[in-house]
This record gives C-alpha cells, sequence and structure tokens, in this order.
C-alpha cells in the first residue's frame, strides 16, 4: 500500500470507528493533486463497503467559515448515500466526534452541467429544486495544524446531510440575498445571507463544475449539491435541537440525543 492509500485508509478509519493512526508525519507536504487523490480512495474504501456517492460538498465558502479555519481557498468533498439523514430522524451526537453543524442550501441537479454551462440562466434551468439543509461535521482536526490538505483528505470532515422536505424552485430564490437564520435550543446562534458564500451559492457551483472539469468529470443530473455555509460551524452536544431557517427555502430541524 502506497503512502496517498494509507493516508486515504487513516481518515476512512477515523469516520468508520473514531480511531486515527497517522500515515505521515507532516500532511501539508502533500500537493493538492495528492490531497484529493486521497480523497478518491477514500470514497474508493466506502463504495467497496457498499456505499454510494450521491452528490457533491464545496467548503470554505464563505469569509466566517475561512477565518475559522484559516484557509483562503475552496475545497470539494463527495455526499455519500450513508450520510444522508432524515429530517425527523432522532440523532445520537455521541454517533458523531465533535459534532458540529452548518445550514446549508441543498442543490439538486436536474441535468447534466459542464464547464460550458456556467452562465446563470443555464444553472437556473439545469437545478431542479433547492432544500434546506443541515451539514454534520466530525469537527477534528489530526494534525497540530490545519492544512486544506487535510480537509481534503478526509473529505472536508463531513459526516452527514440532514434535508428538509420543502422544495422551491431556483427561480424563486434571491441567489445574494436569501437569508438563514441557525437557532439551537430556540435561542439564534448565527446567520448569514447567500452572498457570505462566494459572493452566491452560484459562484459555489461554478467552481464545483469546474473542479469536475479539471478531471474530465461533470456534475450528473440526480446529485446533490451543498455549496457552503453562510455561517462559521456550530458545535451540537446530546441534548440539543437544531432548526436552520432559510427566507424563501424553509427550515430543516435536527434533534440531538
Amino acid at each position: 500500500m502506497n503512502t496517498t492509500e494509507n493516508i486515504a485508509k487513516s481518515f476512512y478509519e477515523f469516520h468508520r470507528t473514531g480511531q486515527f493512526v497517522p500515515a505521515i508525519q507532516d500532511i501539508s507536504v502533500l500537493s493538492m493533486a495528492e490531497a484529493y487523490e486521497c480523497q478518491r480512495i477514500y470514497q474508493a474504501m466506502a463504495i467497496a463497503e457498499g456505499d454510494c456517492p450521491i452528490g457533491y460538498k464545496v467548503g470554505c465558502t464563505s469569509a466566517a467559515i475561512r477565518k475559522q479555519f484559516g484557509f483562503d481557498e475552496p475545497i470539494c468533498g463527495r455526499l455519500m448515500k450513508s450520510g444522508l439523514v432524515e429530517e425527523d430522524e432522532l440523532l445520537k451526537a455521541n454517533d458523531y466526534y465533535s459534532l458540529a453543524i452548518e445550514p446549508e442550501f441543498v442543490i439538486r441537479i436536474g441535468r447534466d452541467l459542464s464547464d460550458e454551462d456556467a452562465s446563470e440562466s443555464k444553472l437556473l434551468d439545469a437545478i431542479e429544486c433547492v432544500q434546506p439543509g443541515i451539514e454534520l461535521h466530525h469537527y477534528v482536526y489530526q494534525y497540530p495544524k490545519p492544512t486544506r490538505q487535510e480537509l481534503i483528505c478526509s473529505n472536508g470532515i463531513h459526516a452527514g446531510q440532514v434535508i428538509g422536505k420543502k422544495k422551491v424552485a431556483a427561480h424563486e430564490i434571491h441567489w445574494e440575498l436569501e437569508g438563514v437564520a441557525v437557532h439551537v435550543n430556540g435561542a439564534l446562534v448565527a446567520s448569514g445571507v447567500a452572498a457570505d458564500i462566494m459572493n452566491g451559492p452560484l459562484n459555489s457551483l461554478r467552481f464545483l463544475i469546474g473542479h469536475l472539469a479539471s478531471r474530465g468529470q461533470v456534475l450528473r443530473a440526480g446529485e446533490i449539491v451543498i455549496p457552503g455555509s453562510a455561517t462559521a460551524l456550530i458545535p451540537v452536544v446530546s441534548g440539543d435541537t437544531v432548526s436552520c431557517s432559510f427566507t424563501n427555502i424553509g427550515e430543516v430541524t435536527a434533534a440531538f440525543t
């Protein structure tokens, strides 16, 4: 097993078991290409165990997250079926490692998108609908200094995705001014607007399409995309109830035992 395979295995085993055995002393020596290769292997390990990809996430897209993590460029990760959570499903906080959440626009893609489809009209026409969401994270960095390499290798510290039931057409949303408020146990803890996400989530979608195009891939019909959060990550513990309310998209709630 080569170095990238060992690194991928170390992060995948942490995702599965909570146990991390470092496979490299300094992960910052990896190039971005090597980090994404580790992520690809991580995903292949999940698929080999019966999981399947359902879409993509884009991370580090807002000033709040970049300040929190200390990064200045977006990253991409894969969403997997095993992480999909129904809105009314009761969750156990202890099933996650240092659980934290973000509010997310959940964008459902209605037709294939390549880098030739970057205009606003083409993107909006390709979006089947948008739903409110909550991304779940294993908010743990294994190495002393957080790096983009580790974030990429760990699949964006992604742990799961809660998707609300309401569906809204893309043309019914203001892609810069759509607001979101996050409440934990009824108290407002964070808020933001769509423009906080790369000056609008459509720019995050463009970044993802370009990222895939550079690898000879396209965004496929039927996949979902979460374009990043307008707020910083919010820690959650057992007993908390989290609600994310959007101006037009609606509200999604998750309760943690």
